[in-house]
């Protein structure tokens, strides 16, 4: 140490010491610095609840002296006067008060009022610190039992002396809780998406091109960008799928939570005796096939007109039956109006035929071939299943015999099969055995198409282009259901069937049959049997549906007892269920409710200039020709017209409602189809006894051979065209009148006058006319294909001849859309024109079917009769051509929704509606 000169402090000295004297802010005063007592009782509660003590005990024995002292003066002062004071009310009356100035004496009622208290206090405190100061800290043990207690309470409540009784249970509980808590049951990863974001977006772009499900892309969306966990995607698509059922299984409307059951139609005919032979119950049932299906309107009974329905159902048929059974069962009160005399669309002949063929013969006039059996009956089980039978009592036979593998058809496309121009060909039979293949091979063997060679792994390696093309048919026809059940909501996605409809079927033909003529017109008659439409104007959705249905597996099909037996069925699943089938209506206009004049002033404004797109009057009724009204019930209530969309929107539309609102959005494009005349033949002599078939025969001049020709020039292949023209429209051509220019039905194949030189300012009009051997015809016997015919009615059979109405009957009108006018008088039986076309269908139909000459008792003409709209592409493409139309409460149903002329498709249609 230097001397004069001060020891230097360390920086630290200062900081130590003051760390070292520091004292806290709010210590007990038995706190010793640096040392925490443990001991809180006897250090900080003793003290303080002491003081308080002694404090109370003062404040009482000051209380009590100030008494004492009061008490004294009080004495002291007796021997004077008291002290009175007096008072006076109003009138004068004294009132007299003693004042009492008595002390009160102080509470006893305290926590500390002696010595004594104080001292129990602190014997109390002294051993409360004690107890919690001893070395073993036995209170700690109680109070973590006792706490333990109290959580276990509060965690499982009413679930403890199961958690007591299992440990384990627990021990799995806070593992499942700490595995919680770590984030292991998070339904994202924990290192996020498995694929880069790039990758993803690459993955999900490739499944949008291959047609996958826009749920499947959601999915592997939330997969590969979101990062989600497996067991959350298993999740997401149980809770879909749950969703999706529930929303099955929820109520329509006011549709009822038990669905009514019925009996069998054929309960009615055999009445509540039992003892009834299996004979007399045949009988019944037939009795009751015999008779007309529905009531016989009557103009006289107004219940019509004084009570509400929920549904009115216009037309006849099984698809309007149909409809009105779902409904009924559904809960709806209902009736059905049928302009028909017989609502199940059969025709009897008149009293003169009646009397030599026999009495309520019923005619199928409309074919009730059933395609896709398997199918249809599940559309139709909900309708007619009773409390015994899932299809009501109605059974189906396949039409054909193991023999000929249930031959359902017969095709004769002019020129088929043969090397000349004539109307000759082979005629092709379809049947159910074998199905593609067999069609296949006949192609092969007949027609000169490759051959469909099969491996040992049962895989195609033959060069069958009609095998080919047939499976790509079946491809396309796959997405049918989607794109029909689009036609209830408003869906934006499309498939190669929605994209094949508007389109033609020839483009499609000429691509995929290029170098066979024969293939490409057997294919295109498979495609378009039941209407004289050429490729070139057929969809191709209707094209690919024929063929599908024509090369089922399970053939034909048709209703054992006829149209009859199904159609009574449904009317008494309607009957039951409290619906009216009423039958002979006739229909004069649809019945509007006025819009709101302000209303619509101010909707017609937010829609723009265009009045069509304003608001629509609601539907609410029809009007009958008698001027009888029958409405249907304000709230929600809905009329189905299954007539088809030319007569509802241009016979039964009010003209100024039509006029001001507009018909369906694209409805002026399409087409009305050419009506058809239906010749009805009694024939004399069984189904073996004529040798009948139950196939029907066809004349096919639209899928006639084309002819194809090489360009010189370019080398290529130039398509001929396959068919004719139909000429069934009011076409008119540049040219002079000469004595052959009206051409039949064969169109190009009539014959023209070779001396014909244009002439400016001359039209020639072709008409469409009958032709033996040429036109278009169709040939079934509808007796022959139903198993009890021969049971019911013995040695009488019945024939359908099917051709177009010729131009003496009906009239094309260039409007939008196409129409055609039935002329007046066209039905007379009597006139000439009808005379010399049964003429002619005769002498046509003996030379195909020779054995039916000298057996045909008696013959009437039907129709002529509408068939709905032509299977052109603009009938699919249009958006108005769906059940929901633009006027509320009014809804189309029926074959013009999917593709008309068959029971398969009406069904369909009625479903939709």
């Amino acid at each position: 140490m230097r001397m004069g000169r001060p020891t230097k402090r360390r920086r630290d000295a200062k900081q130590q010491t003051q760390t070292q004297t520091a004292k806290p802010k709010f210590a007990s005063p038995t706190l010793v610095v640096g040392q925490i007592s443990p001991d809180v009782v006897s250090s900080i509660l003793g003290p303080a609840l002491t003081d308080l003590a002694v404090q109370s005990v003062e404040d009482y024995a000051d209380a009590v002296l100030n008494y004492e002292h009061a008490n004294q003066f009080a004495a002291a002062g007796k021997g004077e006067e008291e002290v009175v004071e007096v008072e006076m009310d109003l009138d004068g009356n004294i009132q007299q008060q003693q004042v009492e100035d008595a002390p009160m004496p102080p509470s006893s009622q305290r926590l500390f009022s002696s010595q004594l208290d104080i001292e129990n206090l602190t014997e109390l405190l002294t051993s409360t610190s004690q107890h919690f100061s001893t070395s073993t800290n036995s209170w700690k043990v109680h109070a973590n039992a006792a706490k333990f207690e109290r959580l276990l309470d509060e965690k499982y409540g009413r679930f403890r002396p199961f958690i007591e009784s299992h440990p384990n249970v627990e021990i799995f509980i806070k593992n499942v809780q700490r595995k919680y808590a770590m984030g292991a049951f998070s339904p994202f990863r924990k290192s996020g998406p498995p694929v880069g974001k790039t990758t993803s977006i690459m993955l999900l772009f490739m499944m949008h091109r291959n047609g996958v499900r826009m749920d499947a892309l959601l999915l592997a969306a939330t997969f590969f960008l979101v990062g989600l966990q497996p067991w959350a995607l298993v999740g997401l698509v149980i809770i879909g799928k749950w969703e999706m059922d529930r929303r099955k299984r929820k109520r329509i409307g006011g549709m009822s939570k038990k669905i009514a059951t019925v009996e069998a139609y054929y309960a009615s005919a055999l009445g509540d005796d039992d003892n009834l032979s299996e004979e007399e119950e045949i009988k019944a049932k037939y009795a009751l096939l015999d008779t007309p299906v529905g009531t016989k309107f009557n103009p006289a009974d107004l219940s019509l007109r004084d009570e509400e329905y929920d549904v009115i159902v216009l037309g006849s048929g099984p698809d309007t039956l149909y409809v009105g059974a779902l409904l009924a069962r559904a809960g709806k009160k209902l009736v059905v109006l049928s302009p028909s005399d017989d609502v199940s669309g059969c025709v009897t002949m008149g009293d003169k035929n009646s009397s030599v063929l026999g009495k309520n013969i019923p005619f199928d006039v409309h074919g009730m071939n059933v395609t896709q059996l398997s199918r249809q009956q599940e559309l139709l089980a909900p309708a007619l299943c009773t409390s015994t039978d899932t299809q009501g009592g109605i059974r189906f036979s396949r039409i054909g015999s193991n023999l000929d593998g249930y031959a359902h058809s017969i095709l004769s496309v002019p020129g088929l099969g043969t090397d000349n121009t004539s109307a000759e060909c082979i005629p092709v039979v379809l049947n159910a055995t074998g199905s593609l293949a067999s069609l296949a091979e006949y192609c092969s063997t007949c027609l000169g198409d490759g051959f469909p060679g099969v491996d040992l792994d049962g895989k195609d390696n033959g060069n069958s282009n009609s095998l080919s093309y047939l499976k790509a048919c079946n491809q396309i026809n796959a997405g049918s259901a989607d794109y029909y059940l689009s036609k209830l909501y408003n869906a934006k996605e499309s498939n190669s069937y929605q994209e094949a409809s508007i389109r033609t079927a020839s483009t499609f033909l000429n691509k995929c049959l290029p170098l066979n003529t024969h293939v490409r017109s057997l294919m295109a008659a498979i495609g378009m049997m039941n209407e004289n439409l050429c490729p070139d104007k057929t969809s191709m959705a209707a094209h690919v549906t024929n063929i599908c249905a024509m090369t089922s597996e399970e053939g034909l099909s048709y209703p054992v007892g006829g149209p009859r037996a199904i159609c009574h069925a449904l009317t008494s699943v309607i009957e039951q269920c409290g619906g009216r089938v009423v039958a002979g209506v006739s229909l004069q206009e649809l019945l509007f409710e006025k819009l709101d004049e302000k209303k619509e002033t101010k909707k017609a404004e937010g829609e723009g200039s265009d009045p069509l797109k304003g608001p629509k009057p609601k539907c609410k009724g029809i009007r009958l020709q008698n001027g009888m009204e029958i409405k249907v019930s304000k709230d929600g209530g809905s009329v189905i017209s299954m007539l088809g969309f030319i007569p509802t929107f241009l016979n039964l539309l009010p003209a100024e409602t039509r006029t001001a609102h507009g018909v369906p959005p694209g409805l002026p494009a399409i087409s009305e189809r050419r009506p058809l005349m239906k010749i009805m033949l009694g024939l004399k002599g069984s189904k073996a006894d004529l040798n009948l078939t139950g196939a029907d025969w066809y004349r096919l001049p639209n899928a006639s051979l084309p002819y194809d020709e090489m360009d010189q020039a370019t080398g290529q292949i130039r398509f001929g065209t396959i068919g004719v023209d139909a000429g069934g429209d009011d076409q008119t051509t540049e040219g002079e009148v000469t004595e052959e220019t009206e051409t039949t039905s064969m169109g190009r194949r009539g014959k023209q006058s070779k001396t014909a030189t244009p002439a400016i300012g001359k039209k020639i009009t072709r008409r469409c006319k009958f032709q033996t051997g040429e036109s278009w015809m169709k040939v079934s016997f509808p007796s022959a294909k139903d198993p009890s015919w021969h049971d019911r009615y013995g040695s009488i059979s019945t024939c359908v001849v099917t051709v177009e109405a010729c131009d003496d009957f009906v009239r094309a009108f260039d409007t939008k859309p196409q129409i055609y006018s039935i002329l007046k008088g066209a039905g007379n039986s009597t006139s000439g024109e009808m005379a010399r076309l049964m003429d002619r269908v005769m002498k046509d139909l003996v030379q195909t079917f020779p054995q039916l000459e000298d057996n045909i008792i008696c013959s009437q003409i039907y129709g002529p009769a509408r068939s709905g709209l032509t299977h052109c592409p603009a009938r699919f493409a249009i958006k108005g051509n769906r059940p929901e139309t633009s006027y509320p409460g009014l809804f189309v149903g029926g074959a013009d929704l999917t593709v008309g002329d068959s029971f398969s498709a009406s069904i369909v249609g009625g479903w939709m509606a």
